[in-house]
């Protein structure tokens, strides 16, 4: 603003011709008007993120070097972003308190992942992470979180991890530790210490872990990232990591409508968008041996196997599949996620006498029953997969443990609570249970507890009766919302609802007398 200010007075010198006191009057009164224009103009050009201004930076207390050269990345002209069109190239972004205040109605248009920082060491929680972290939820931006790590040794690092995890919502998709400087006495003891981080977190979650290192700090760091599910490395420019990596940022002059700083961005290596949306990381079976060598004959007092046909059997955490009863790397099929319900074909033995389970598609599984579990034969009227939140249709029981006895029992929950999954476990009997973020474990039959959306705290779930909108509604003629009726309802409407129906995924619609459907988004209806 000080320089067009500057380039207006030089004009208006040179074409100066009368030197009156009145004409210096009238220029200084021209110049006044002249910058109040340039001001409101600036101001104008501020709300719309004009190319021309100079935002603030993304971090403006960093010490840290990072490789590369930043360039400027636009975002802003994505003004009504389909989330099917930014697949191949969402628009991810990490933020901490430096970014202020955030448009959410605006950045949520344009924004597929947010990554909080949550905290930067123990002592100093980032003041905006839960305005964040609301307003992501608010208008259905799935988000990770992230901690500045300042662990000075193993026992610190717990600390820290158990502090990380107590204070970011536990909406959060994943968690990221952020290595960018040497805490400990010297690089070699960083390895000890991000491990020991690491291993805390995984008691207090399911849910992924990455590691956050900077290009040049990977070697001298030289951490276990196989402790990690994904590396996000910083080098900027449009030269990639050269180590592995799933995700990059590459520059920290990002463009958000709705942020009025810049903003660091980041771009997907060799992973889906939706990878950082799978709830769950569990620890996956031992690799096998990559030389086929006879089976070891089971230890009847450590092993327990099937002997005979379950029928069903549900996976305790990943398992193997592979094309023989010899279980080696030359023979493997897939690996099998935790809580997939396998139906058996039969019992067949190794050379040496341990027990396999034949798939029906003719493949192998391990029947050990520390990995697999037998299936109660009603499994279909029960949750196997295992959903964000569930919201209870029946009154009901919560249980420190997965037997569901009085002396496990530890509090009641009224119909239509809402609970966080964080796992689902199995009884010996093979009846599984949901594991609440708490540690809880509820039903997990469908009559008692129905999987919705992770956003369902956005909508109205319990029968209004009456509503009233406080923006365009459509009507649908079915739950799935499919087909309009052509019918719409303007603001400030007043409605009756007759219940509550719920879609496939989990999203409750409000259902009228006439048997079509509105939106139950809080943003659009409202209780009367």
């Amino acid at each position: 603003m000080k320089k067009r200010v500057m380039r207006l007075a030089t004009i208006m010198k040179e074409t100066r011709t009368m030197k009156t006191l009145i004409k210096w009057s009238l220029t200084a009164s021209f110049v006044l008007l002249c910058m109040l224009g340039v001001h409101v103009a600036s101001a104008k050009a501020a709300d719309t993120l004009d190319d021309t201004e100079e935002l603030a930076p993304a971090n403006p207390d960093s010490k840290t070097y990072w490789e590369g050269t930043p360039y400027v990345t636009d975002t802003t002209s994505t003004n009504n972003k389909l989330r099917a069109s930014s697949v191949s190239n969402p628009v991810i972004v990490d933020i901490s308190h430096h970014q202020g205040t955030i448009d959410w109605s605006k950045a949520s248009k344009v924004i597929d992942l947010a990554i909080i920082r949550t905290q930067y060491g123990s002592q100093l929680e980032d003041r905006k992470h839960k305005e964040y972290e609301a307003g992501a939820i608010k208008y259905g931006v799935p988000f990770g979180v992230y901690a500045y790590h300042l662990a000075t040794d193993e026992a610190d690092a717990k600390v820290e991890a158990r502090d990380f995890y107590k204070r970011a919502n536990k909406n959060a998709n994943f968690y990221v530790i952020d290595v960018e400087e040497t805490t400990g006495k010297n690089t070699a003891a960083m390895k000890a210490i991000v491990n020991s981080y690491v291993a805390e977190l995984r008691k207090l979650t399911n849910k992924k872990i990455g590691i956050y290192i900077a290009n040049h700090l990977y070697t001298s760091y030289n951490l276990d990232m196989s402790k990690a599910d994904f590396v996000w490395i910083p080098r900027y420019g449009s030269t990639k990591p050269i180590y592995k990596h799933q995700l990059w940022q590459f520059t920290d002059q990002g463009k958000v409508n709705g942020i009025s700083t810049y903003v660091d961005l980041n771009k997907l290596n060799g992973i889906a968008l939706s990878y950082f949306m799978n709830p769950t990381a569990p620890k996956p079976e031992p690799e096998p041996d990559p030389d086929p060598k006879p089976d070891p004959k089971p230890d009847p007092i450590k092993d327990d196997f099937f002997e005979t046909n379950p029928s069903t059997v549900a996976t305790k955490q990943i398992v193997t599949e592979y094309k023989s009863v010899t279980f080696n790397a030359a023979t493997t099929i897939r690996k099998v996620a935790k809580n997939t319900v396998l139906e058996i074909a039969d019992i067949e033995k190794t050379a040496s006498g341990t027990s396999r389970l034949k798939l029906k598609n003719g493949n192998y599984v391990t029947a050990n029953k520390k990995y697999v579990v037998k299936t109660r034969s009603n499994i279909e009227d029960y949750l196997t997969v295992v959903p964000k939140k569930v919201v209870t249709k029946v009154a009901q029981n919560a249980y420190n443990k997965v037997d569901f006895v009085a002396a496990n029992k530890v509090a009641t929950a009224a119909k239509n609570t809402v609970f966080t999954i964080a796992d689902i476990d199995y009884t010996a009997g093979g009846t599984p249970r949901l594991k609440t973020v708490s540690g809880t474990y509820l039903s997990a039959n469908i009559a008692n507890n129905r999987p919705v959306i992770n956003g369902v705290l956005n909508y109205i779930y319990i029968n209004p009766k009456v509503i009233k909108t406080i923006g365009k509604v459509n009507v649908y003629t079915g739950v799935e919302f499919t087909k309009r009726t052509g019918v719409s309802y303007a603001k400030n409407k007043t409605i009756t609802v007759e219940g509550i129906r719920w879609s496939k995924a989990g999203t409750p619609r409000l259902k009228l007398s006439d048997g079509n459907y509105i939106t139950a988004n809080k943003t659009l209806v409202q209780k009367k």
